[in-house]
């Protein structure tokens, strides 16, 4: 019998992360080959979309999501055995120690406190701050981060075909999206993007389910939800609006039906962000989401500043302008607070822009490649698989504007409109997550039609060939 091995395993403590060391776990695969064979089927759609008056669909829908859940999970405790990204000197790991320990939500950085912060959006450093309080041994709390981070990368894999679905009427699409997606994930328990992805796919999926419906409370919820998002990860606005204002242009409701739900769903999800908003500018001085923008751009672009992240940290870079790593710049965080901190280094961002314009177009230009094929020194399977998927999109998204597909609008929009801001400051592989599934879903697309067209000449072939 097939197997795949996983790994669960104990905790041994090391800088800047935790190693996780392998013991082993076993999963069949027998009855995940049976049902994903009739993916291959044109009637794909019916059997991996859940229908209210067909209960054998819904079934296999839910049998199908399962195995790729399953199979999620056992990639995840494979990834296990990496040397995991957490611990002190990561932002929101910090946060979420001084709020368990101190109940404020304070001091994220690791040289010195530095007092009240915005400096990352509260709701993942608000769950890592649960687990905190209620495991307490920081070797517990990894672990409990990155079994979460599995679950909800798992949950990823099992709701793409079911997106696949809502966007192409055709569930093998989102199959070949998860494979995709479970070969290049990584675990990442200091930040939220494992989160941000799951909850943005079930906006998705919640919001077709519930876009016709009359009472004003799934609009409602669906507002909530875009608002929690928002708190993960306020890039999330360019995925979010893009798609409800698609969902409702091609919903066929009334204009009435549309305005009420466009008013309530805006209304609860300002709501929901308008607390945080609210406490920042009683605490920090500004009606503003975060704080760390202008220190971003500020650190990414300087005189020693490379394409990544990555190499800025093993360059030295990053120490001499990180008030994470230098105390003399935290100093300066505390002195002035964080949102005149922040400002001043936009400033010193665009003054140094302003004096280098070849190198900033030069930097610009390799980011803007990094962005869309990441750089390989950590996780080069990885991000070979991303690189793959990045070429294979391009097709994709040709064949979807070729067969009318109208949710290649939406997809061009959001691709379009999100990366930019991410050409100016130092790349790494988790800014792009939020919109990563789009590019695995235009793959799955080009793919399903080459797989169809294969299978097509094969029937066709004379019996004596």
């Amino acid at each position: 019998m097939p197997r795949l091995r996983a790994v669960a395993g104990r905790i041994s403590t090391s800088s800047p992360g935790f190693k996780i060391e392998s013991s082993q776990v076993l999963f069949s695969w027998v009855d995940l080959n049976r049902w994903l064979s009739p993916i291959l089927a044109s009637e794909v759609p019916t059997i991996v979309f859940p229908m209210d008056d067909n209960p054998t669909a819904a079934k296999r829908t839910f049998e199908i999501s399962f195995y790729l859940f399953a199979l999620g999970g056992a990639v995840g405790l494979l990834n296990l055995a990496q040397v995991l990204p957490f611990g002190d000197g990561f932002e929101m790991v910090a946060l979420a120690k001084n709020l368990a320990n101190h109940g404020a939500y304070a001091n994220p950085l690791l040289v010195l406190p530095t007092g009240p912060s915005a400096y990352c959006p509260p709701m993942y450093p608000l769950l890592l701050a649960l687990f905190f309080k209620v495991l307490r041994v920081p070797p517990l709390v990894m672990l409990a981060a990155s079994l979460g981070n599995i679950v909800v990368n798992a949950l990823t894999a099992a709701w793409l075909p079911r997106i696949s679905w809502v966007f192409f009427g055709d569930a093998l699409p989102g199959v070949f999206a998860s494979v995709f997606w479970l070969m290049s994930v990584q675990l990442m328990p200091s930040w939220d993007s494992g989160c941000t992805v799951s909850l943005l796919l079930l906006l998705i999926l919640y919001s077709s389910a519930t876009v016709k419906k009359e009472s004003w409370k799934p609009h409602a919820a669906a507002g909530l939800l875009a608002g929690i998002i928002f708190l993960f990860n306020p890039m999330t606005v360019l995925v979010m609006l893009p798609w409800m204002a698609y969902r409702m242009a091609v919903c066929g409701a009334s204009r009435k039906h549309k305005a009420q739900y466009g008013c309530v769903f805006l209304g609860v999800f300002a709501f929901a962000v308008l607390p945080w908003i609210l406490r920042n500018e009683r605490q920090v001085g500004g009606f503003v989401v975060r704080t760390s923008m202008g220190l971003t751009l500020y650190i990414s672009n300087t005189d020693c500043s490379s394409t990544s992240l990555y190499e800025d940290l093993h360059s030295g870079c990053a120490l001499k302008y990180e008030p994470n790593f230098n105390v003399n710049e935290a100093q300066a965080m505390r002195n002035l607070g964080e949102l005149n901190y922040d400002r001043q280094r936009l400033g010193a961002a665009k003054a140094w822009v302003q004096a280098h314009p070849a190198q900033f177009r030069r930097l610009t230009l390799a980011r803007m490649v990094a962005f869309w094929f990441p750089q390989r020194e950590e996780h080069p399977f990885k991000a070979s698989v991303i690189w793959i998927a990045t070429i294979l999109s391009l097709p994709g998204l040709g064949l979807m504007a070729y067969d009318r597909k109208r949710v290649i609008v939406f997809v061009l929009f959001v691709l379009a409109v999100y990366p930019p801001i991410y050409y100016v400051v130092v790349s790494d592989v988790r800014y792009r997550y939020p919109v990563l599934w789009l590019t695995f879903l235009s793959t799955g697309y080009l793919l399903t039609r080459l797989l169809r067209l294969l299978q097509a000449r094969q029937e066709l072939k004379p019996m004596w060939d």
